[in-house]
């Protein structure tokens, strides 16, 4: 049996009262490249597949190295988000490392990508159907603490998972 390729799409979704704009199945497209943008001198640069250089002023002052987009999209699991959940489930234990491409057709993955209106804030979401769960974490920033990478877990069951 052969499994339909599922189809990208972009629409506007509202999130905590804000306007973004969300990509569906963003595993599906080529990395592209984006720029986050702040109020104050933080600059950062991400790869739709996480990679990403950060910084302040200039590229003196760069967090992470300040590569060409290649280079960047490359270093997605070296400057990108890293969590792996050990995750255990009828008698067995299962390791999920969302965003990693180590385990690419291990599970049933969902990818979306949301960026803000303003272009100051972008949501990473991979939905792991087999496990269901939800992971998500978003980049923006602050006045008083700079880069500001929040995330969160989430069960999509109706009862508790052993993570």
């Amino acid at each position: 049996m052969i499994k339909e390729t599922p189809s990208v799409t972009l629409k506007n979704v509202t999130i905590k009262g804000e306007q973004f704009f969300k990509i569906s199945h963003v595993e599906e497209l080529r990395p592209f490249f984006m720029s986050i943008i702040s109020n104050s001198n933080h600059w950062m640069f991400i790869s739709s597949n996480g990679g990403l250089t950060a910084g302040r002023k200039n590229s003196e002052f760069a967090l992470f190295p300040y590569y060409t987009d290649d280079k960047i999209t490359e270093s997605a699991d070296i400057t990108g988000s890293k969590s792996i959940f050990q995750v255990h489930k009828e008698h067995k234990i299962f390791i999920w490392e969302p965003f990693s491409e180590r385990f690419t057709g291990a599970f049933n993955i969902i990818r979306n990508l949301y960026k803000n209106t303003y272009g100051n804030k972008v949501i990473f979401e991979e939905i792991n159907e087999d496990l269901q769960l939800s992971f998500k974490y978003e980049w923006s920033f602050s006045d008083s603490y700079g880069f500001v990478k929040t995330s969160t877990l989430s069960n999509q069951k109706k009862k508790k998972q052993n993570i």
